[in-house]
């Protein structure tokens, strides 16, 4: 099995020296990786062609003389495929607003830009759709489609494209542009061809696995949408109505639950496109091959930050999950409450994987000496292997090892990883907390707030970690909550039915602890309105909600939160526009029993408990109130210990392991009960404890701490060493 692989690139420079490639292998294995993943980035050569065949054998080879496995990753299928059958191109659809004045309508057309791979950009070719509006409070009433109507349509292309034409009618009109990409459609039936023809470059090659980076079948565009035919024909065959007649409830609102169906129809297709495949290329891929070894890598390189992996059609990480080996995030040293957060995500994922392997890709543009020893024990604490990035020119994309300070001390980052993977084996945590992964909410939003929802997930499993309280994130799909004993739902507002009927069931359990936080519920995945059973359950009512309409116009749903909150710039990128974070007023519902209101900000109210149920109409995870809640949940934590340190508590079939770490500068100096014993640590940096049976029966730490049980120095006999990081913590 793949403990610690490296991303190799191979340049055009690289590919055409073959003594360039045996030279960095080499090196790689000089410092302890056990994987080389090739890819072809900057380079003019491929496995389509024979230098990069070449390139691929030399890899091959090396790797196998150096005792290294040997992953190639494959790039996305389709592209070549086009040029055979250019009826498979991807469409783009991007709205345009307007208004007919005088029977003419004029309208400036967007100009889109690729989302990458690829150099071309979109081309208009159209209009896909176009609507007549009429509104009452803002929410749409009526749409006529007047596409066929349209009289006189005509583009002046200048330094910008203008389109202009006629009808008989003055309104408001929305309307639907089509652009031809160079991007395939991946719901063509040609795809398998594509990636068949991509397997046979590799024959004759021995791989132990593959990967595709950072692939998702969605457009990647925001408020960008598929309309090739493939697509428009999977999306009918789906759902039974064509997606083209409600597109204009992907941006905006009508008076029922469709526009939040329509919205979920669409993106769950796509994830269900990214789901079929990467499922095609593993089994394609064994009938060729034999069973691989890897199958990675990761699909949140959207979602660290936010919840840009919805336009990907990657952001259903579960259920994706089940085409790779492991589970696989991506990450950045950059920021603590990323790096923290993704890995717990990547633990979580990788409870629903084959392996029960957890994979983090993690780097920095400007990677420290100080970075790497914080993480790089962290994921050995946590017990998660590194994806390593990268070997090669990497451009602006992270180090290009092995020009970098870094480099040497990867070797010793590689080693600690390895020996507290021996020493954890497969000993996994048992948290007591779950916090429910509701994806779905984040498709029925579709708009800037949606990313609140990844803003407060990461928020509170960094702080959870901090307070040293263990949690699982899990899918929608978990059948099995009982074995909780609290349940975070975070952003309610869309669930499948079959989760609403779980959660209503874990509500009615003896002793359990249920927490809603954010929109409230609205409706499920398959369109029946579930909001007057929330307010039943949650003794609470939404302004403008309870009735069914929650987008009623006489009073408000939603205002800006008007109190202190976290802005994590950083984690919205993509804009340079502030996105005003949203509360959810409250009111208690006539005859609610025992329901009362628990947080007021300004006189509004915004949380209320009803028995053993919270509900948080705000993204409590970002603000101070949150404390109170952390408070509670650290009634769930195993081991009581200070702050400034990082732990872990996992169980095998032998016994307990505690893992413990300082946080970013700091020694591990620290006293603390567990089982009836006392330990007490001085000067440590990573340290990993076995307790069997009421005793520590093995040690693993970082040479120079000293390590006590009940008073006395523990064995040496008792203790393996591994390597610090660095002689000492430097920044």
């Amino acid at each position: 099995m793949t403990m610690a692989p490296i991303m190799l690139l191979i340049d055009t420079s690289m590919a055409a020296q073959p003594d360039s490639i045996r030279l960095a292998v080499a090196d790689i294995a000089g410092k302890g990786f056990d994987a080389i993943a090739l890819e072809f980035r900057n380079c003019s050569y491929s496995e389509f062609d024979e230098i990069g065949q070449r390139a691929m054998r030399t890899t091959e080879e090396e790797a196998r003389k150096h005792g290294l496995a040997f992953i190639q990753i494959i790039p996305w299928p389709g592209l070549r495929l086009l040029k055979r059958y250019p009826e498979a191109r991807q469409k783009w659809i991007s709205e345009h607003a307007g208004t007919i004045r005088n029977g003419k309508l004029e309208i400036r057309v967007n100009d889109l830009e690729s989302a990458g791979h690829i150099d071309m950009r979109p081309v208009y070719e159209g209009i896909a759709k176009a609507f007549l509006i009429k509104r009452e409070g803002g929410i749409i009433r009526e749409a006529k489609d007047i596409t066929a109507e349209l009289r006189d349509v005509s583009l002046a292309i200048t330094s910008r494209s203008d389109l202009s034409g006629t009808y008989g009618v003055d309104g408001e009109v929305l309307l639907y542009a089509s652009y031809s990409t160079d991007y395939p459609d991946y719901a063509s039936p040609n795809m398998t061809e594509s990636i068949d023809e991509t397997l046979a470059c590799y024959r004759g090659m021995k791989l132990d696995g593959f990967a595709m980076d950072e692939f998702g079948a969605g457009s990647k565009k925001e408020d960008v949408y598929l309309g090739g035919a493939a697509f428009l024909e999977a999306f009918r065959q789906s759902f039974g109505y064509d997606f083209l007649d409600r597109i204009y409830l992907m941006q905006h609102e009508a008076g029922d639950e469709r526009s939040g169906k329509l919205r979920y129809d669409y993106y769950n297709l796509t994830v269900d496109l990214t789901y079929r495949i990467q499922k095609q290329v593993k089994e394609r891929y064994e009938e060729q091959h034999g069973q691989a070894s890897f199958k990675g890598f990761h699909s949140t390189w959207w979602g660290e930050g936010n919840s840009g992996d919805l336009w990907a059609g990657n952001i259903d990480y579960f259920k994706l999950t089940e085409n790779l080996s492991g589970g696989f995030v991506d990450s950045q040293y950059d920021a603590e409450r990323t790096m923290l957060s993704m890995t717990m995500l990547a633990e979580s994922l990788a409870k629903y994987s084959d392996s029960g392997l957890a994979y983090n890709m993690c780097w920095d543009r400007e990677p420290t000496t100080g970075k790497m020893n914080y993480y790089h024990r962290l994921l050995a604490a946590r017990n998660v292997r590194w994806v390593a990035h990268a070997y090669g020119h990497s451009g602006p994309f992270g180090p290009g090892y092995p020009h970098h300070p870094t480099w040497e001390m990867t070797r010793r980052c590689v080693a600690m990883q390895k020996a507290m993977q021996r020493f954890v084996g497969k000993a996994v945590s048992r948290p007591r907390v779950a916090m429910m992964y509701v994806w779905e909410s984040v498709a029925h939003r579709n708009d800037p707030f949606m990313h609140y929802h990844r803003l407060s997930m990461k928020a509170l499993l960094h702080k959870l970690m901090l307070r040293h309280v263990e949690i699982d994130v899990v899918p929608t799909f978990e059948e099995d909550l009982s074995r909780y004993d609290a349940l975070i739902v975070l952003w309610p507002a869309m669930l499948p039915e079959a989760t609403w009927e779980r959660i209503r069931r874990y509500d009615e359990m003896s002793g359990k602890r249920l927490i809603f936080i954010g929109p409230p519920a609205a409706c499920t995945t398959e369109g029946r309105d579930i909001s007057a059973e929330f307010a039943e359950l949650t003794g609470t009512e939404v302004h403008g909600c309870a009735s069914g309409d929650r987008r009623r116009a006489q009073a408000p749903l939603e205002t800006e939160y008007p109190g202190e909150y976290e802005y994590v710039a950083w984690d919205l990128w993509f804009t340079n526009d502030r996105i005003p974070m949203k509360c959810f007023p409250l009111s208690i519902v006539g005859g609610a029993g025992d329901a009362k209101v628990i947080i007021r900000h300004d006189d509004l109210p915004i949380a209320a408990r009803k028995g053993n149920v919270d509900y948080y109409a705000f993204e409590l995870p970002l603000t101070p109130y949150c404390d109170s809640l952390l408070h509670e949940l650290e009634g769930y934590k195993e081991l009581q210990l200070p702050p400034n340190m990082l732990s872990k508590t996992s169980y095998d079939d032998d016994g307990t392991i505690l893992t413990l770490m300082p946080q970013l500068g700091g020694e591990l100096n620290v006293s603390f009960r567990y089982a009836g014993i006392g330990f007490e640590i001085r000067g440590g940096g990573l340290v990993g404890l076995r307790i069997l049976s009421g005793r520590l029966s093995a040690a693993i730490s970082e040479e120079g701490a000293e390590l006590y049980v009940n008073g006395e120095r523990v064995d040496e006999s008792l203790i393996e060493r591994v390597d610090r990081l660095t002689p000492k913590f430097s920044s």
